[in-house]
């Protein structure tokens, strides 16, 4: 059974790096990760969802996938696939391959299978221990304006893979935007996320990389403005 929460250790030989929405453009993430300089025997990366669709390289997936050193969660393009799939119908195939998801359009059943089976194993966030005691928390979408991180890993420990998105937080944190086009006084209602130092975000694409409280939304739209954000964790906590 898919854990929906996965808690990871502190990273004690090197640096961890969280990088926005890919969406298929895996030769820019290289790029990216090259001008870091990243080692791929002591550092790691961790992915905010929504590795596939819109993008010519969404079939490298796997292969990332089966890095050790790479890391992801699901995002709501993980979930077109893997609903598709599971409800086996063509009015759901059709959607997700006008969403982006028609690179995958002429695949035979088992090529189609493998996808299903990596990332409906994938969680839909991680908890990551950093130094110091500290630890953040990377999710796809949204979490409330007010809410306690304790009672997110309470709920993804127990609920169940067929309920992700029948229940409003677990849907919210794949498919909800809305914190970021707010005006002043609704951005002034997003409250810190307590008992957590920081939490990571995608989908939503914004024009820099932007922190409310302690939420950073880091999505600079790969299949748009040909840019991924990609940070350390470390700068924000």
């Amino acid at each position: 059974m898919t854990k929906l929460i996965k808690f990871i250790e502190e990273n004690t030989k090197g640096s961890d790096y969280i990088c926005s929405d890919i969406h298929g453009h895996f030769s820019l993430l290289e790029q990216l990760l090259d001008i870091k300089n990243f080692n791929t025997t002591t550092d790691r990366l961790f992915s905010l969802g929504d590795l596939i669709d819109r993008g010519y390289e969404s079939d490298q997936t796997l292969k990332w996938l089966a890095y050790d050193w790479f890391y992801a969660i699901q995002g709501n393009h993980e979930r077109m696939l893997i609903n598709a799939v599971e409800q086996k119908s063509s009015q759901l195939f059709t959607q997700w391959y006008a969403w982006g998801g028609d690179w995958a359009e002429d695949f035979d059943q088992y090529q189609l299978e493998q996808y299903y089976l990596a990332l409906s194993s994938l969680p839909v966030a991680i908890e990551l221990q950093l130094g110091d005691g500290k630890k953040v928390g990377l999710v796809h979408a949204e979490l409330p304006d007010k809410c306690n991180w304790d009672d997110v890993t309470t709920l993804l420990k127990r609920e169940q893979t067929e309920n992700i998105e029948r229940n409003q937080l677990t849907s919210d944190m794949l498919w909800k935007k809305s914190q970021i086009y707010r005006d002043v006084d609704g951005i002034l209602s997003i409250e810190p996320v307590s008992n957590i130092n920081h939490v990571f975000h995608g989908h939503t694409i914004v024009d820099q990389i932007t922190t409310y409280a302690n939420r950073t939304f880091m999505d600079l739209g790969s299949y748009l403005n040909g840019d991924i954000g990609l940070i350390k964790p470390t700068d924000y906590v």
